[in-house]
């Protein structure tokens, strides 16, 4: 991310960053612990996300996301988690506030 802003591809406030921090995930020699442990330090960075930025996204957007970032499949609990980011920006742009502070935000960057 710093190269895309200091590129000049990006503006700095352009995304909310959805960050993973895998070393916090406890390691297993068994597979299916590990994957269990991965997922659920996923889901972790994905509730992270929600409650950092529902607040700003709106109540519609919180309840949208947390009815499916703690259970089922991790791509589709990040795709929703997306979908449902990219949906209230659009509201966001389109009541056409240019004083909230996400009205120039363009999507999530995960880092």
């Amino acid at each position: 991310m710093d190269k895309a802003v200091n590129d000049g591809n990006v503006l700095p406030g352009q995304y909310l960053v959805l960050e993973f921090n895998f070393s916090s995930i406890t390691r297993s020699p068994k597979l299916d612990k590990a994957a269990q442990f991965l997922a659920d330090g996923i889901n972790g960075s994905l509730l992270d996300f929600v409650s950092t930025y529902a607040e700003y996204l709106g109540e519609s957007f919180a309840s949208q996301v947390s009815r499916s970032t703690t259970i089922g499949n991790l791509t589709q609990n990040l795709k929703n988690l997306v979908e449902a980011v990219h949906h209230a920006l659009r509201g966001i742009r389109k009541k056409g506030d240019k004083s909230h502070p996400l009205f120039d935000v363009q999507g999530v960057y995960p880092f």
